[in-house]
């Protein structure tokens, strides 16, 4: 499947889904697939089929001198590995090629119940996960409701035999049992359009993360602490498990090292005033200070709004050195730098 730079994933979804088809990309259908999948990119196929850059056949791009280049296993072959999750670092990617799945309709939706379960239910979704088969995807959040009311919530995606998803979701499905339960049989492109009222346009946004190698009762308490003290309906905060394909994966094989860190905590402002962006941040950075202490020390680049230099180096680890050799030699003016980037220095 070939997609050029500028299309979204629902350019994209609307495209495959002709053909019975998906490719595993994001969660929300106005995201760019080009800066998705060049930091990685997670979304609701990744534990059975990876992230999206695990996906790509092969990139076209344009250098900082104006050279047209393929990149693929056989062609600059040290420039394909860097940018399945190297990010923008290295040129212009004006053409993806991505390997599809026979995917047409999954079981999916929202789960949601009362804000004051929410250690119960994050409790339970962690027990959940740790069995689930690969085919389900399910991330937990807490959130604000459309009318106002603060939640915690569990979205789910299933992309295996229905009947089989059934019977796997009934548990998930039935615990509290919730206030709403939405889970259903749909298309893929509506699913991947769930969360997109969630993201209105000209809002405000200050995002972080950190991976944590396991959902403990610590990491648990921490989460419902800080989700509380949200200061705006619009923002969240989000629990992300990845076990499954991604894993299986060496960090040594693609840019994106962040390989062995299963659960993801993004920490989501989102304002509208600008006359309140100082509260809003200030609830993220105080957040991510919190959870430092107990990440895996790697980030996932996609979600940091200002990623330090330190934070770059540490989340690609030993890959850092070998993507700033591919740095020095596809860009070694540093032309691409408005991005998370990566020096040609190594020290």
């Amino acid at each position: 499947m070939r997609v050029q730079g500028g299309a979204t994933l629902g350019d994209l979804d609307r495209e495959t889904h002709l053909h019975g088809l998906a490719v595993p990309v994001g969660v929300v259908s106005k995201t760019g697939v080009a800066g998705l999948t060049l930091g990685g990119g997670v979304g609701w196929l990744v534990r059975k089929y990876g992230l999206s850059c695990d996906n790509v056949i092969s990139f076209e791009l344009v250098t900082a001198e104006g050279n047209l280049l393929t990149a693929s296993m056989e062609e600059h072959p040290d420039l394909f590995w860097a940018l399945r999750g190297g990010g923008g670092n290295f040129g212009i990617v004006t053409c993806f090629t991505f390997r599809a799945q026979q995917i047409s309709s999954v079981l999916g939706g929202l789960i949601v119940h009362a804000r004051d379960k929410s250690g119960e239910v994050l409790r339970f979704y962690r027990d959940f996960m740790a069995t689930a088969p690969e085919e389900l995807t399910a991330y937990a959040a807490m959130l604000t409701t459309p009318d106002g009311m603060p939640a915690i919530g569990v979205i789910a995606c299933w992309c295996g035999d229905v009947v089989e998803g059934a019977r796997v979701l009934a548990p998930l499905r039935a615990f509290g049992p919730p206030m709403l339960d939405a889970i259903q049989l749909m298309p893929f492109p509506t699913m991947q359009k769930l969360l997109d009222g969630a993201f209105p346009d000209g809002t405000h946004n200050f995002w972080k993360a950190s991976f944590v190698p396991q959902l403990t009762d610590t990491i648990i308490d921490l989460l419902v602490e800080h989700g509380n003290r949200m200061k705006s309906p619009l923002s969240a905060c989000i629990v992300e498990f990845y076990g499954g394909a991604p894993g299986r994966i060496s960090r040594a094989e693609s840019a994106f090292a962040q390989r062995g860190a299963e659960y993801n905590i993004g920490m989501t402002a989102q304002w509208v005033d600008p006359a309140e962006s100082e509260r809003h941040i200030a609830w993220v950075r105080a957040m991510y200070d919190a959870f430092e202490p107990h990440s895996s020390g790697m980030h996932l680049l996609n979600f940091q709004s200002e990623p330090a230099d330190q934070v770059i180096r540490a989340s690609f680890g030993e890959n850092y050195r070998r993507l700033a050799e591919v740095k020095s030699k596809y860009d070694p003016t540093n032309f691409f730098s408005v991005n998370q980037n990566i020096s040609t220095a190594t020290h």
